[in-house]
């Protein structure tokens, strides 16, 4: 099983009535189960688009920028005109990162050629059973359209698409009229990459440990006031996105975990490796922290080329391997960690958990000898049975499964609310 994450920005999608650019970024969200040979035995896919608030079309998630930017004009009921201008504060931000939604959640609202996105992806989902990453990338370049990345077609008005259309097999022929029945979007184009995330879900592939009855990939957005302030006492903001791919056993106990994030913050915070976002081209820029070492060098204005150039760089917390150090380990151990503490467990059993031997003040693991009255008072009074669970816990993994640094729980969550049935069976 591998989990691949892929961002991309983009210029667009169009421009508002003030002749005024539309910017966006999308990720693409990969959940892969693969045989031995790499061939892809099941898929499920999924998509952020974020737009600046001057996007017309409803339903799209929106970011008006970091408190303190210029704001962004605003289409406030998507008719084509622009109402006014969108100021953001600190609630206004959190709130708008809570709320975005992946294109499977926008769900019948999401209207395309032939169906809705949902439906369209899960004809491609179909389509790459039985075929390695490799194959489908030969696929692609063969009978895909080499100026949009989508499925060619017979009876295009394109000369370059009907050529290549015209010099296909009628083998290659047969495969797109099945291929066109169900999904015509692109696989590849400025609206996001879904190749280039079945490619990393197959390069961070994991052997599947037991047999399983459901799989589930599941996600959760937050805002994050911080972390800190800079030297001139800048507020730094960040969002947190938090992707689970889960196996699930027929009573909806967790069988095995990938857990992935990006955080992403202004460029104003000091630490190094961490993906930056500036704001949309137009905003003013945000104070840079340029070699992180807690002073800011100056104001980081980013155009059209630096926009796209800083989300084509954002690195997942696994991505960033081992440079991401943690109390006793790196961000990646403490969740391999916590992974193979929800093996057996239901999402409502970890919830349950988390209630009774987290900290209420940081969700982190209990601990013997806190110095905090509150923390200790709560480990006190627990069972010895749960003393030694947690003792078994923060041999691993010392870090919070639920704080303003992302809702791991919550993504669980959702990925077994989002379950399908996927049957798996792993013989000794």
């Amino acid at each position: 099983m591998g989990l691949g994450i892929d961002s991309m920005g983009r210029i667009g999608p169009g421009k508002d009535d003030k002749d005024v650019q539309v910017y966006s970024f999308n990720q693409v969200f990969a959940g892969v189960l693969f045989d031995a040979e790499g061939r892809i035995l099941y898929a499920k896919l999924d998509q952020l688009e974020v737009a600046s608030p001057n996007y017309d079309g409803e339903g799209m998630p929106h970011f008006a920028g970091f408190p303190g930017q210029l704001p962004y004009l605003y289409d406030e009921n998507h008719d084509g005109a622009v109402d006014g201008v969108l100021e953001t504060n600190d609630e206004f931000f959190q709130s708008e990162v809570a709320g975005w939604q992946t294109k499977r959640e926008r769900g019948e609202g999401y209207k395309m050629g032939v169906g809705t996105w949902a439906s369209q992806m899960d004809a491609y989902e179909a389509f790459f059973v039985g075929k390695s990453v490799e194959e489908i990338e030969e696929l692609f370049a063969r009978v895909f359209s080499s100026r949009n990345g989508r499925p060619l077609k017979d009876g295009s008005t394109n000369e370059e698409d009907k050529a290549k259309y015209d010099a296909l097999s009628d083998e290659d022929k047969a495969l797109l009229a099945d291929v066109t029945t169900g999904a015509t979007m692109s696989l590849n184009d400025s609206h996001g990459n879904l190749i280039a995330a079945l490619k990393k879900a197959y390069e961070n592939r994991v052997p599947v440990q037991a047999s399983a009855a459901a799989l589930g990939l599941g996600v959760d957005f937050s805002g994050r006031i911080g972390p800190g302030k800079d030297n001139t006492d800048t507020q730094v903001y960040s969002f947190n996105q938090v992707i689970a791919l889960n196996l699930f056993d027929g009573e909806g106990r967790i069988v095995q975990s990938l857990v992935d994030q990006i955080e992403v913050a202004t460029p104003n915070y000091d630490g190094a490796g961490m993906p930056h976002f500036t704001g949309f081209p137009g905003q003013g820029g945000y104070n840079y922290d340029m070699n992180h070492d807690e002073v800011v060098d100056g104001r980081l204005i980013t155009n059209a080329d630096g926009f796209l150039a800083e989300i084509a760089g954002w690195l997942t917390k696994r991505e960033r391997g081992d440079s991401y150090k943690m109390g006793i380990g790196t961000w990646a151990s403490e969740m391999d960690a916590y992974e193979a503490f929800f093996a057996g467990k239901s999402v409502d059993e970890l919830d349950e958990l988390f209630l009774r031997v987290f900290s209420s003040r940081n969700g982190r693991p209990l601990k013997d000898g806190s110095t905090n009255e509150e923390d200790k008072a709560k480990y006190d009074a627990l069972s010895e049975e749960d003393k030694a669970l947690l003792a078994d816990v923060i041999t691993g993994a010392t870090m919070s499964l639920n704080d303003s640094h992302g809702n791991i729980l919550a993504a669980l969550r959702d990925s077994f609310d989002k379950r399908a049935d996927v049957t798996i069976t792993v013989v000794e």
